[in-house]
C-alpha cells in the first residue's frame, strides 16, 4: 500500500438518519456534537412509511397514518429546535417511501452530504441477514461516509465533539486506504492519539508470526506520511484471531471513541455481512464507528 498524502477533509453537510428511537436520539447528539466542531450545517430526514402497521415507536403502534405523521412531524421539529438552541444551523424534511435507505440515499446524493449520520439497532442472527438495516444498506450505496452510532455507544460530551483516542482499522485494500485519509483528518483536527490496526486471521508457529507482525506492523508504519508526526505520535497494532472481535477489543482497550474502516462497497454483503464483520462492530462498539466505500 502506498504511503498516504495528508489530505484535509471538509464537512460541511450532515445528514442524520433518524427514526426517533433511543439510538438515534444519541446519533442525534453525535451529528449536533460533530456540527459544532466542523461549523457544519445539517439535514434531518425521518423517512415515512405510510403502507407500514406499526413503526419503532412505541408511542405510536396502532395510530392511523394521519396521526403518526403527525407524531413524527412533531418529533422532526423538536429535534430541529434542539438543534437550533445548541447553536447549529438545522433542516428537517420527512420523505415518505420504503426501504428508507432509498430516500436517504436520493436525499444525500441532493444535498452534497458530506457525512451520513445514523443509529443502529442490535440485530443478530436470521432477522438481521432477512431484514438487514437501513445503516448496513447505507454504507453499502452511501457516496459518503457513514458515522453509525450504536445501543452500546457512549453518549457524547455537549459542546463540540472532540476524538481523543481513534483506531483505524485496514485490511491494506484500496478502500481501506480511502478510510485512511479520514481517519488522519479527523485525528489532526482533534489531535487525537491514533492507533493504525490490521488484523491477522492465519494461524502460524510462534517464530513465524513474529516475523508476518513485524512486516505487517512495517507495512503499516509505511502508511503514515511522515507529516503526521508533527501533531501525534500514530501507533501501529497487529492484532490476531476474528476481525470484528479483535477490533473491538482493541478499541475497548485502549479506550477508543471512534472506529474508522473501510467497507469493500462490491463484496460487502458476502465478505462483512455474512461473517459478521461489520454488523458485529455497529451493534456492539462502544463507540461510533465510521465507514468509508
Amino acid at each position: 500500500m502506498p504511503v498516504l498524502q495528508r489530505v484535509s477533509v471538509s464537512v460541511k453537510n450532515i445528514l442524520l438518519a433518524t427514526d426517533f428511537s433511543p439510538v438515534s436520539e444519541k446519533a442525534a447528539s453525535y451529528a449536533r456534537a460533530l456540527a459544532l466542531n466542523f461549523r457544519s450545517s445539517v439535514d434531518i430526514a425521518h423517512v415515512f412509511d405510510p403502507s407500514l402497521v406499526t413503526t419503532s415507536l412505541e408511542t405510536v403502534l396502532g395510530k392511523t397514518v394521519k396521526q403518526r405523521r403527525r407524531i413524527a412531524t412533531q418529533s422532526l421539529d423538536r429535534l430541529q429546535k434542539n438543534f437550533a438552541t445548541a447553536g447549529v444551523e438545522a433542516r428537517a424534511s420527512m420523505p415518505e417511501g420504503h426501504p428508507p435507505h432509498v430516500a436517504l440515499l436520493k436525499a444525500a446524493r441532493q444535498l452534497d452530504t458530506d457525512l451520513i449520520v445514523a443509529g443502529t439497532h442490535s440485530r443478530s442472527g436470521l432477522e438481521r441477514l432477512v431484514l438487514g438495516s437501513v445503516a448496513e444498506q447505507l454504507i453499502r450505496k452511501a457516496a459518503c461516509p457513514v458515522l453509525t452510532v450504536g445501543p452500546h455507544a457512549k453518549q457524547p460530551a455537549d459542546g463540540p465533539l472532540v476524538f481523543r483516542t481513534m483506531v483505524y482499522a485496514t485490511d491494506f485494500s484500496p478502500k481501506a486506504a480511502k478510510a485512511a485519509v479520514f481517519a488522519l483528518s479527523f485525528a489532526q483536527d482533534s489531535g487525537a492519539h491514533l492507533y493504525f490496526c490490521y488484523v491477522a486471521a492465519a494461524k502460524a508457529a510462534p517464530e513465524e508470526r513474529k516475523q508476518l507482525d513485524s512486516r505487517f506492523k512495517a507495512e503499516l508504519k509505511r502508511m503514515i506520511p511522515e507529516s503526521t508526526y508533527e501533531w501525534c505520535t500514530p501507533e501501529t497494532v497487529v492484532e490476531h484471531g476474528e476481525a470484528s472481535k479483535a477490533i473491538l477489543d482493541l478499541s475497548r482497550r485502549v479506550g477508543a471513541d471512534l472506529i474508522v474502516l473501510g467497507a469493500r462497497k462490491a463484496s460487502f454483503w458476502l465478505t462483512h455481512v455474512e461473517h459478521g464483520l461489520t454488523p458485529d462492530l455497529l451493534a456492539e462498539a462502544t463507540c461510533p464507528v465510521m465507514t468509508v466505500c
